[in-house]
């Protein structure tokens, strides 16, 4: 029973690259595709080294690499802004930027 506790795109993009495994885990620095293959199957998340080498490797950016990710983290980041917007309380200028003196 193997659950994808960590949703991503790493083997799409290493296809769309033509790499196997193999290739990959050796560009990782590692002895046997193991790893590669736990995190591919979102059983394991990798550490920021280890996913700025596979943006480097399949010529993309981090985010592409985990989009389910990075779309909860923008939809729940963007809702706390909004809030802490309305939060706010409304500044009214004291002056106008931009004003004339009559000369008499």
């Amino acid at each position: 029973m193997s659950q994808n506790k960590h949703p991503n795109d790493l083997a799409r993009y290493r296809r769309r690259m033509r790499l196997s495994q193999a290739e990959v885990a050796k560009l990782l620095g590692h002895k046997n595709t193991k790893h590669l293959s736990n995190l591919e199957l979102g059983r394991h998340f990798p550490s920021i080294s280890t996913a700025l080498k596979l943006g480097a490797i399949y010529r993309v950016p981090v985010d592409f690499l985990y989009s389910h990710l990075y779309m909860h983290f923008r939809v729940r980041i963007r809702e706390a802004e909004a809030s802490a917007r309305a939060a706010e309380p409304q500044v009214q200028s004291p002056l106008p930027l931009n004003f004339s003196v009559d000369a008499a």
